[in-house]
């Protein structure tokens, strides 16, 4: 057996192999894995890693090699409960692994048990970044080949190369984006060949290019596409492109089709016969880390947006944020947006449209979400899904998403616990380390300015003014949630230091340098 810390192992019969390729997947410190011809019955599950993975066969022919189980959706997991996307034979879920001339199969045969009503039978499932599937066969009956992501705030790309992939209902389908090149796809009866769940602040879901398809299911009885609406969530807006491919007769005419009672048509479907998107460009900055740009884009509320000259002194943080960061800002900041009114409304859509690859994107937002109304977006269920929308968007535009909590009103001046806010800073404490994303807690650091502060130190920072003083207060005023000019200088400089404690604030004058 070889001995752990090996860069290269071997998988095979012989003395000094491995028996089983989740026992080589375990090893430590393995960057590539070679298997001899045989047929392996296993469940294999490739955990997040730090280094990057090569899996091969040793012949370099696909058909010598076989991953192979035979779980299907509803069986009984080990904790009691039914299995769903679980019941894959092989799970990614890593970063830069490559997978090579390998057959990958779910031997499931809905056919030796016609009682069953759930026959969904996944032989490859991908939840991983920067994965390469190259010359391998992918074989199932039911949803054969599910490239996923971890979560709905995730953006995961994955290449599929010269691979046989077959099965029915949904061939191939997930949120990921994809590009599955040349190779064929051979439905094995009815169905769809693509079901996307794509969500829509993601522009590219799957592009089949250059594939070809066969069938031996009836003439026109296969589609090309429906639209998964994962768990009935209206946010997906599949994206599935068909790019110089050649379709046999089982291909139907009308090649799109509606799915749990949404219509193809709100989704993103396109076949091109000559020019059309490239895997390139559908996969973008694969390998490419381009640093932060120099420039942060703001989506947030009244506490961060840009007033005019006439509203003096109110003043958003995210107004004063270039001159004290150092940094360019684009500031989408909306007086009175929630995260829901904010995408409702498509100010979403024109922050993420400004986005460039480096690109900071700092989303803060929780003073309107828990108000009554269209803006409302409950703490235990919109809130953070909405967030997630935000988080895809930049993402898939090579953008840097940052989380960051709501600033304190001036009611939170004493005790560890106090907010103003309820349960909605700690929702974004507990999305950002689910998500990986940087997190900024102004509700956390703003308490404890105001608390040093003090009681007439933080009446400064906000807008208490006195009558007859400034035009646009001619009553004066008394609020505790908009800031003066000295107040949103002190919060921007809060995200200043906290941007560059994350090395997000790459100063104008080096842009270029």
């Amino acid at each position: 057996m070889m001995t752990t810390g090996r860069r290269a192992v071997a998988v095979g019969p012989g003395d000094a192999d491995l028996p089983s390729l989740q026992m080589a997947v375990d090893l430590p410190g393995v960057t590539r894995i070679v298997i001899a011809p045989g047929v392996y019955v296993e469940q294999v599950v490739v955990p997040p890693r730090a280094e990057p993975l090569e899996i091969v066969s040793r012949t370099g022919d696909a058909r010598d090699v076989t991953i192979t189980f035979g779980l299907r959706q509803g069986d009984l997991a080990g904790d009691g409960m039914p299995l769903v996307q679980d019941c894959a034979t092989v799970t990614i879920d890593a970063d830069d692994v490559v997978v090579r001339d390998i057959t990958i199969e779910n031997s499931f045969d809905r056919a030796d048990h016609p009682d069953l009503a759930d026959t969904q039978s996944i032989a490859l499932r991908t939840r991983g970044d920067r994965v390469r599937i190259e010359r391998c066969r992918i074989l199932g009956q039911q949803d054969t080949l599910l490239l996923d992501t971890p979560s709905r705030g995730a953006v995961r790309r994955v290449h599929v190369v010269d691979c046989e992939i077959r099965g029915d209902v949904d061939v191939v389908y997930g949120r990921a984006t994809a590009v599955i090149s040349g190779g064929v796809v051979h439905s094995t009866g009815p169905g769809c060949i693509a079901a996307p769940s794509t969500l829509r602040e993601n522009e590219r879901g799957l592009l089949f290019e250059g594939v070809t398809f066969t069938g031996d299911a009836p003439d026109g009885s296969v589609a090309l596409a429906r639209p998964w609406h994962q768990g009935g969530s209206p946010e997906a807006l599949g994206s599935a492109e068909f790019s110089r491919c050649a379709f046999g007769p089982h291909v139907a005419p009308e090649p799109w089709r509606d799915m749990g009672g949404f219509s193809w048509r709100d989704a993103r479907f396109a076949v091109h016969d000559h020019e059309g998107p490239t895997a390139g460009r559908w996969l973008r900055g694969w390998g490419l880390d381009p640093g932060p740009s120099g420039r942060v884009v703001i989506a947030s509320d009244s506490t961060a947006s840009d007033y005019p000259a006439d509203r003096a002194p109110r003043t958003g943080w995210g107004q004063l944020l270039e001159e004290v960061a150092g940094v360019s800002v684009v500031n989408h900041a909306v007086s009175g947006a929630s995260t829901r009114s904010f995408i409702d409304r498509g100010f979403l859509d024109d922050a993420l449209a400004s986005l460039s690859p480096g690109d900071v994107f700092l989303v803060a937002f929780g003073h309107n979400d828990p108000k009554p109304g269209e803006r409302h977006a409950d703490v235990f269920t919109q809130y953070a899904a909405n967030l997630r929308r935000f988080l895809v968007g930049a993402r898939s535009r090579g953008a840097i998403p940052v989380l960051a909590t709501p600033v304190e009103r001036r009611g939170a001046r004493a005790g560890d616990v106090v907010t103003t806010h309820g349960g909605y800073p700690q929702r974004v404490r507990a999305l950002a380390r689910e998500e990986g994303v940087a997190l900024i807690d102004l509700a956390l650091l703003s308490r404890r300015l105001w608390r040093e502060l003090g009681d007439e130190g933080s009446r400064d920072a906000f807008l208490w003014l006195d009558a007859g003083v400034h035009a646009a207060y001619p009553l004066g005023e008394q609020d505790d949630t908009h800031f003066s000019h000295t107040g949103a200088r002190l919060i921007a400089q809060l995200v200043a230091d906290e941007l560059d404690r994350f090395g997000l604030a790459r100063r104008q004058e080096l842009v270029g340098a």
